[in-house]
């Protein structure tokens, strides 16, 4: 029997590597190059659209290979990331040299440094500058669930303690790159990686968090629950796992509770497009048309605070107070926003730095956000009765004085992003330094006077003195006048020929050379020590740095929304305390924004919802505005409860703690959910939760089943709304018969959005008044929508015999005024099983002879008969 070959020691570290690696694509240090083998370089040459080849053999079959330069990798793994891969990274842990000390071995070792996944990025390459990259872990203890969420580009680490129930909206805000659950856990279906169970052990994650922020207790971060614990520990263990053993920062965890936000579930979210539309993009959403900021902070920021709508007053208040600081002093505004957008994203940089990814440039960033954020206090501690968020944010832009001092001695006036080449020192800072840039100086003016030398001695003009990493200095001239040079006694030596050109040395080179490259292996060193030391100090002031980062992405966000307020001539919502919901002149930001692109203007319209008037049945034909009213008001409220001006005139409204929209619906394929179905669901989630102090938009619901079917369901919808949830509610419908609900729902008013026909043309006039529409103009819509003049011709046949019929029949609505209300209904049922149900209860089972249990089937069973009847 022949035996396969052993693997090459090369291959062999590639395989124990790749065995640790699991389930990562693995990129395996060469040199200048990055590799990738068997199904890995399959894999990636597919996604990355390279070259697949072969190196060698294993199993006596080609190992498929490719690979990527060290120098563009981050490009590679944006790619690989976006696909949905994980990448660990291989590195040389010695050098060559260093291998050969240890018994002669030639291969050096590597190791895998850092496994990179969508959820703990931080280089800038990969990241959208102006969206939060979150990497959460969903815990659960006690009969409790939390969520730990750290965005590591930031340093921002948060625990949310909801529910089961709330999970999903949870989820749906912050929209994880990454979603990490235990391998035991409930919500699998939420989670990109499951780890394993031991790794979210409560009492575990205690003592881990004690540990990474060095504190003999946790009380001073707040009262976390067991199932907080746990969520925050599995999440730190799975970062020690990527970043092997190099946590990246993370801010000690902000305890929040899911009450403190106004609750969006996850399909009011998609409905409304809050921060990006239903295809996943930023561009088309609410974010989009309100943002005005100015940096990446703020726009991270304001995507936050739309996304989770504060339920406490004095809190929103104090951001609508700075807003309108800077709505009524535009100088102020203006020279805020110019200093804003000429700082660089200090948060980031030292996310970079605390990651060990960091560079002379993020250094350089943090001196000049540093220094601008102090001119900046500087300029708002002279505001005459600030207010109190101002007041609040002031400490934070300075206090940095000494950093900023070190940083701006030692470093260059714009350092460079890689540090291997040096020259980010500045002059002056370190007397040894500069004296070895000295010599390294005077030696490069001494080999450019022996390139004259020897121009004059040898007679060759075009003979130059290069540099590579091979050969170090060397002499080089066209082949055409390597002759002379190659003679002995002409003081050259040979050292290598190509094509159209010979290369040379000189003892004298030589010597000039090796003061050069020693003085600026020197310089090199110097600086790398340099860079170290600062880098340290930068983090020494992380806490404080990070705090900083935040009070300039909350003045961007403010001096923001109050550009945005003054553009759109936005109203300041006033915030009462009762379930009110007035605005007058409200407008939908995003959809008078793409009819202004086209030259249109918005109707704007009025909504009055109060205790006597709760409940709007909104009535009219299809692109009449129906939808579009819906949504604006939904996004009012949003907007006011995230501190933020409003498009209206005016706009005053009690608190929204839970905003619910089923405004449309899709098929859900994936949980074999049809479009009727997925709008039950949603339907049924807002009557189950829906409180007085909610707002509901409703549209069409019903329309995904037959009519009869439909109408009944929308009418016990809207009575079920009314009577049991009594919250503030906007319902569109088509159905008609539903205005007769006003008769008996004293809450409950009638509205319509206008429409008017003109020499056989349909004018829609998205104007919202009062009362029911006069009809659907379901016949002029088909025809604005291009349907055949036969088709239009033959569905006015049909429609008139269906009138016809209605008439005669009373149609869909007949027997409706006959029908008792909801609670009524709901009593008789109860009754009716009541009556079967005492008479089962008062059975003594066992004493009945077989006779009696024939007869009291046969009693049941009449009463049964009776009751539906």
């Amino acid at each position: 029997m022949t035996l396969a070959p052993a693997p090459t020691p090369m291959m062999a570290q590639y395989l124990a590597l790749k065995a640790d690696a699991r389930d990562c694509l693995l990129f395996y240090r060469m040199g200048d190059f990055f590799e990738l083998f068997f199904d890995d370089a399959k894999v990636a040459a597919a996604v990355l659209d390279i070259a697949l080849t072969a190196r060698g053999e294993h199993d006596g079959a080609p190992i498929p290979m490719c690979g990527v330069p060290v120098h563009a990798a981050d490009a590679y793994l944006a790619r690989l990331i976006k696909a949905g891969h994980r990448v660990a990274i291989a590195e040389q842990t010695e050098s060559p040299a260093e291998a050969k000390k240890r018994a002669g071995k030639t291969l050096v070792s590597r190791a895998i440094v850092r496994v990179v996944t969508a959820g703990t990025l931080t280089e800038e390459a990969l990241l959208d500058a102006r969206t939060a990259n979150w990497c959460v872990a969903v815990g659960e203890a006690g009969g409790g669930v939390a969520v730990a969420a750290a965005d590591i580009s930031t340093g921002r680490f948060e625990l949310i303690e909801c529910d089961a129930a709330g999970l999903g909206a949870e989820l749906a805000r912050l929209a994880p790159a990454e979603t990490i659950a235990s391998e035991a856990t409930a919500f699998g279906e939420a989670a990109t990686t499951l780890r394993p169970k031991t790794e979210f052990d409560s009492a575990r994650a205690e003592v881990r968090l004690r540990d990474l922020y060095g504190v003999a207790t946790l009380d001073g971060f707040g009262q976390f629950g067991r199932a907080a614990l746990a969520a925050a520990g599995g999440l730190v263990a799975y970062l020690d796992h990527t970043a092997k053993g190099a946590i990246p920062f993370l801010r000690p965890p902000r305890l929040q509770n899911a009450a403190q936000q106004m609750a969006i579930d996850a399909a009011t979210r998609e409905s409304l497009e809050l921060t990006q539309t239903t295809t996943g993009a930023r561009k088309g959403s609410l974010l989009d048309a309100v943002d005005r900021t100015v940096t990446a902070a703020g726009a991270r920021l304001l995507a936050a605070d739309i996304g989770a709508p504060l339920m406490d007053r004095a809190r929103i208040e104090a951001r609508l107070d700075l807003v309108t600081l800077l709505v009524e002093d535009s100088a102020l505004r203006e020279s805020l926003r110019g200093t804003l957008r000429s700082l660089a994203d200090i948060g980031r940089a030292l996310g970079r730095l605390a990651a060990g990814r960091g560079s002379p440039r993020d250094l350089g960033q943090l001196r000049d956000g540093l220094d601008g954020a102090w001119r900046l206090g500087e300029r708002l501690g002279k505001i005459g009765q600030p207010p109190a968020l101002l007041v609040e944010l002031a400490p934070a832009l300075r206090g940095h004085g000494a950093l900023i001092d070190l940083l701006t001695r030692a470093l260059v006036a714009s350092p460079p992003i890689d540090a291997s080449d040096g020259g980010y020192i500045a002059p002056g800072y370190d007397a040894a330094l500069d004296d070895l840039r000295d010599a390294g100086a005077g030696g490069r003016r001494a080999i450019a006077a022996l390139e004259a030398e020897y121009r004059t001695r040898t007679g060759v003009a075009a003979l130059k003195i290069r540099h590579n990493g091979v050969l170090g200095y060397h002499i080089e001239v066209a082949a055409r006048f390597a002759d002379g040079l190659m003679k002995p006694e002409s003081g050259f030596t040979h050292r290598q020929t190509m094509a159209g050109a010979v290369r040379f040395n000189a003892p004298d080179l030589h010597e000039v050379a090796a003061r050069v490259t020693q003085a600026g292996a020197h310089a090199l060193a110097a600086e790398a020590a340099h860079l170290e030391d600062l880098i340290e100090a930068a983090l020494d002031r992380r806490e404080s740095v990070a705090a900083t980062a935040d009070a300039l992405a909350r003045l961007d966000v403010a001096a923001g929304l109050a550009e945005r307020a003054t553009e759109g001539g936005w109203a300041r919502p006033a915030l009462v305390d009762h379930a009110c919901f007035e605005i007058s002149g409200g407008r939908h930001p995003v959809v008078e924004d793409a009819l202004a692109k086209r030259g249109e203007r918005f109707v704007a319209n009025d909504c009055r919802l109060s205790e006597d008037s709760r409940l709007w049945l909104v009535t009219g034909p299809n692109m009449g505005g129906k939808s579009t009213f819906l949504r604006q008001n939904a996004a009012i409220a949003v907007l006011a409860q995230a501190g933020s001006y409003v498009p209206a005139t005016a706009a005053k409204l009690g608190l929204v703690d839970r905003l619910f929209s089923r405004v449309g619906a899709s098929d859900n394929l994936a949980r074999g959910r049809s479009t009727f179905m997925v709008e039950m669901v949603e339907t049924a989630a807002i009557l189950a939760q829906a409180t007085p102090r909610s707002f509901v938009i409703l549209d069409e619901v019903g329309r995904g089943t037959s009519t009869y079917d439909g109408l009944a369901i929308a009418w016990a919808v809207v009575e079920a709304i009314h009577d049991d949830n009594r919250c503030r509610c906007l319902f569109a419908t088509h159905y008609h018969e539903l205005t007769r609900l006003a008769e008996r729902c004293d809450a409950l008013t009638l509205h319509h959005v206008r429409a008017r026909e003109w020499k056989g043309e349909l004018v829609l006039l998205h104007e919202v008044s009062e009362g029911p529409a006069d009809r659907s103009y379901g016949l002029a819509v088909a025809r604005l929508a291009g349907l055949p003049p036969a088709t239009i011709a033959r569905a006015k046949a049909v429609l008139a015999k269906l009138e016809a019929g209605r008439a005669r029949t009373g149609g869909l609505a007949a027997g409706l005024d006959d029908l008792p209300l909801f609670a009524a209904a709901m009593e008789t049922a109860e009754a009716e099983c009541d009556a079967i149900r005492a008479e089962v209860e008062a059975l003594d089972v066992d004493a009945l002879t077989p006779r009696e249990a024939l007869e009291t089937l046969y009693r049941l069973k009449a009463l049964s008969r009776d009751s539906t009847v």
